[in-house]
């Protein structure tokens, strides 16, 4: 991690990630990157090496902009794991199928580690620009976070859902008047699946002393006029989420996380602990047992024998 008072963002594009710190204005994230450079973060990019402990050393935030093709491996991931809980920051970003459909293993590192999961669904909803049913979502509830303040209305297209566990907090989301489409590959369709109360689109979570958003929607960051960064509260929220990203998880909040691991596993301990007794208790049951029935068969030879 970088110790100037400027941070630095590394995009990584070695599994051909969509997202490009390019500054070329034909560049479809242009306005996303000038955005960048006028907060002074420093851009960097990594084009085809393995992510590993030097590469991220002077790195703050690491951004995995919807790779396509392309699969972290096991060395990288723990690489990823352990930068974020030195203080490093996660921004991964996916699409809508996520994995399944782009072909990645995002979620090995997500929903494995951080306790969010990218869905292999589309969401959709009622609205103006389809009454049947457009992929063009307007948010305009937030839960309080950092990351939403101020917000009143943001538009994304073409999301998968993320599924929540534990930790993890919920930042763009809608309600029961939205559904999601799964991929059929044999029938070549888009089919809904069971209805939910809610569809979180952006999430985060913090990681000993570093912290990761996810987001199912790529296009948000683009120069779309429907749904990219210009338009309505889009680029406050992304300022919003960098800003997040980049300030440092304060000590307290970093102990708090340590002592709550920690009693986790003193959970998982006694948990196991309870399992292993109950299996001697078992045990030890059926060995008195096996011990009766030995001794009730000795003694019916034995009489057996007398008789003879």
């Amino acid at each position: 991690m970088s110790f100037s008072n400027k941070s630095t963002i590394l995009f990584d594009l070695a599994h051909n990630e969509m997202l490009s710190p390019s500054n070329s204005s034909d560049n479809e994230y242009y306005d996303f990157i000038k955005l960048l450079e006028n907060l002074n973060l420093d851009l960097i990019k990594n084009d085809n090496s393995e992510l590993n402990e030097e590469l991220l050393q002077n790195v703050d935030v690491l951004i995995i902009g919807n790779p396509l093709n392309d699969f972290f491996s096991k060395t990288e991931i723990e690489t990823i794991i352990d930068f974020i809980r030195q203080g490093g920051a996660l921004l991964l970003i996916s699409e809508y199928g996520a994995d399944y459909l782009q072909k990645t293993n995002l979620n090995d590192i997500s929903a494995k580690y951080f306790d969010i999961l990218f869905e292999k669904n589309i969401i959709k909803e009622k609205n103006d620009i389809n009454e049947k049913g457009s992929s063009i979502l307007s948010i305009q509830s937030f839960p309080k976070h950092m990351i939403t303040i101020q917000m009143r209305e943001v538009i994304v297209g073409g999301a998968c859902s993320l599924l929540l566990n534990k930790n993890a907090f919920s930042l763009l989301e809608l309600d029961e008047k939205a559904w999601s489409e799964k991929y059929n590959e044999s029938r070549d369709e888009w089919a809904r699946e069971e209805k939910k109360n809610r569809y979180v689109v952006a999430a985060c979570n913090e990681f000993g002393r570093g912290k990761v958003a996810a987001i199912g929607d790529i296009d948000i960051f683009s120069n779309d006029p429907n749904f990219g960064i210009n338009k309505l509260d889009n680029r406050k929220f992304i300022t919003n989420l960098f800003n997040w990203l980049t300030k440092p998880i304060e000590d307290k909040d970093a102990i708090h996380w340590a002592l709550k691991k920690i009693g986790n596993l003193e959970f998982q301990l006694k948990n196991t602990h309870d399992k292993i007794n109950n299996i001697i208790e078992t045990l030890s049951f059926l060995e008195k047992r096996i011990s009766r029935i030995e001794s009730n068969i000795a003694l019916i030879r034995k009489d057996e024998n007398i008789r003879l």
